[in-house]
């Protein structure tokens, strides 16, 4: 098959390669090895029950590739993924949703949404700096005074 194009698939609405040497990743098998590995070390490194730990953790989630609520709730601890989404989308996020069937821990398929981030440019708050910004510029006003001599 050397110099010929892969031929493409479709796996859980996601069109994927097919590999030539018989190899499949985790994901590939369906047994989602790393994937559920990935999605656990992400919840360990934004521990938490807040809002805004459950948003970096979606975020996170997505920015490694395709998010099921199915998985976002059993992975991610997030058990009303819909509004963090919402909320990451109020933020910048540009989401897309498809509507999947996936089975839930009991067998039965259940129509579920699988969230794809398409670009993630943060906007300013109700046509205000966001707080964040504030501060830091707050913060570089102060170092600016303090190396001019002006504060001691």
């Amino acid at each position: 098959m050397a110099g010929q194009a892969h031929p493409r698939h479709w796996r859980n609405g996601l069109r994927v390669r097919a590999t030539t040497d018989n190899k499949k990743t985790a994901r590939d098998r369906g047994d989602g090895a790393s994937r559920k590995a990935l999605l656990q070390q992400i919840s360990d490194d934004y521990p938490g029950n807040g809002t805004e730990s459950q948003r970096q953790r979606i975020l996170a989630a997505l920015l490694s590739g395709p998010l099921s609520t199915l998985e976002a709730r059993r992975f991610l601890d997030v058990m009303h993924p819909a509004q963090r989404v919402l909320e990451l989308r109020d933020s910048g996020a540009d989401i897309a949703t498809h509507w999947t069937r996936e089975p839930t821990e009991a067998g039965t398929l259940h129509r579920v949404a699988r969230y794809i981030l398409r670009a993630f440019a943060p906007r300013r708050m109700n046509g205000c700096i966001r707080p964040e910004l504030l501060a830091l510029l707050v913060l570089l006003a102060v170092a600016g005074l303090l190396l001019a001599g002006v504060l001691r």
